[in-house]
């Protein structure tokens, strides 16, 4: 206790009995932190109304990179005859749409790092991320094992194209063995995260960063899923209301493959390739 961070009083114990205990000593006492209940509930509700009306007019990236991606966009047509959309726009549309009780699990990758500021959850064990273990394709297989814990709980994995290509055959598990759920793919055709640390560090020398992608919901279809390709932005929430109605009330599972355009946002790890500190005289040279 207190190895990482200074600690003022150190408790080592389950949290439930610890929580008990303490709620049990601080019974009856006049806390300093009452007073400020109001203010401070008022400052959180002001905070979150304002980050709110924020993404609602965050619309898309803005950075030079993202901008060259949209207008690259313009003159491109997915296979599918419609159009690349902005991923945060789909998030959003994503959000509105997420059914109550909803469990989700998001993968490593660029917009799966955007997606955490777009997704709501009123209970615990409901959201289910890689965080620092950075282990890409955890998504589809996550959402499978919560969804097979609590099969009374609708369960939507989010992947970017890179990730979903280390686990999609997962598919065949969920179609196999009965455990429905979920997943959208956001087809970008390329690892997100990666080319944003070339644009970041290496002036856009990009290298394998590139994807060249089938349909990931004929994909689906092929191993005994159903499949929902979305290429118009007012399509996405139907999209998941239907993929999720077929998972709770007939035991399908669905891949939502969205076409996204190739923006980027805010790396998760800026200080991911910052040059190392070298402290020893002989390992100066090695940056």
């Amino acid at each position: 206790l207190g190895l990482v961070k200074k600690i003022a009083v150190g408790i080592c114990g389950d949290a439930k009995e610890a929580a008990q205990a303490l709620t049990e000593r601080l019974a009856g006492r006049e806390l300093v932190c009452d007073a400020t209940k109001t203010t401070r509930a008022d400052k959180i509700a002001s905070e979150k109304s304002a980050w709110e009306q924020e993404l609602d007019a965050w619309t898309h990236e803005k950075d030079p990179f993202s901008l060259d991606a949209i207008d690259e966009a313009q003159g491109e047509t997915p296979f599918s005859g419609g159009e690349y959309l902005h991923p945060r726009q789909v998030l959003r549309e994503l959000e509105k749409a997420m059914p109550e009780d909803v469990m989700v699990s998001t993968d490593i990758g660029n917009i799966n790092a955007v997606a955490h500021s777009y997704l709501r959850f009123e209970k615990p064990r409901s959201f289910f991320a890689p965080m620092s273990f950075g282990n890409c394709g955890y998504a589809l297989p996550t959402i499978i094992g919560a969804k097979a814990a609590a099969p009374h709980r609708p369960a939507i994995a989010y992947a970017g194209d890179g990730a979903w290509g280390m686990s999609l055959m997962e598919t065949m598990t969920a179609v196999r063995e009965n455990i429905p759920v979920t997943a959208v793919v956001f087809h970008n055709r390329q690892w997100g995260a990666e080319k944003k640390n070339q644009v970041e560090f290496y002036n856009r020398r990009f290298v394998a960063g590139e994807l060249d992608n089938q349909s990931f919901a004929e994909i689906g279809r092929a191993m005994g899923a159903e499949g929902i390709t979305v290429d118009r932005l007012e399509d996405v929430g139907p999209a998941l209301k239907k993929a999720v109605d077929m998972q709770m009330n007939e035991g399908k599972t669905c891949i939502i493959e969205v076409m996204c355009t190739r923006e980027l946002g805010d790396p998760f790890r800026r200080d991911a390739l910052k040059k190392p500190m070298r402290l020893l005289e002989k390992y100066q040279d090695y940056v």
